[in-house]
């Protein structure tokens, strides 16, 4: 992360301080470290979608709560444009922009505005997504590497496709490296643009 997400560290130290438990009980319950639950409260760090699933169901607290505090929770959900499809290879069809008339899908409370979404069709990145599961993510990427890097991001290839990929640092400079669980590594890419996926709705 390029700035400490201090608030939502806060919210999640108050959480488990009302539990009434230390850094490595909270960390033993929530299935992570007890130094991974240090960064969080300290807002180096927030937890990924598993972990702050588990969060929710152990706290009753809703994850908008924990991404946008007490003003996120009893919010009307937004609608977002479905600007594509994702399958085999993990390759997107999507519009970059949305268009007008397409279709929606309800979005996470608290959701930020400019969000899209994407659909997953067919098995091919099963285990980590099935089919139908929705992927929300911000069209225009993000300029601050940081911000994307070592993470699981929908990426617009130079002259290439829509990927969803984790993103590493390529071999060669301004290069990226792309992974995914069912297909080979793409190294030595270069990116017109990143955005990291900023929630996954299941099927």
């Amino acid at each position: 992360m390029s700035t400490r997400n201090i608030a939502m560290g806060e919210r999640i130290r108050r959480a488990r301080k009302t539990l009434n438990l230390t850094q490595q009980e909270f960390a033993e319950r929530l299935k992570v470290t007890q130094p991974t639950v240090h960064r969080w409260e300290k807002g180096f760090y927030d937890p990924d979608e598993a972990a702050l699933q588990r969060l929710s169901e152990m706290t009753e607290l809703p994850p908008a709560y924990f991404r946008y505090g007490e003003a996120a929770i009893g919010q009307t959900p937004r609608q977002v444009s479905v600007v594509g499809y994702v399958g085999t290879g993990a390759q997107i069809s999507a519009d970059e922009r949305p268009r007008n008339g397409a279709a929606a899908i309800e979005a996470p409370l608290g959701e930020a505005l400019g969000s899209v979404a994407v659909i997953v069709r067919g098995d091919s990145l099963y285990p980590v997504y099935q089919d139908g599961d929705a992927i929300f993510y911000a069209p225009d990427g993000i300029g601050d590497e940081g911000e994307y890097l070592g993470r699981e991001c929908v990426v617009k290839l130079v002259k290439g496709p829509i990927l969803l990929k984790r993103v590493m640092r390529g071999s060669e400079r301004g290069s990226y490296l792309l992974l995914s669980y069912n297909a080979s590594p793409l190294d030595n890419v270069r990116l017109e643009w990143a955005s990291p996926v900023r929630w996954i709705k299941r099927a």
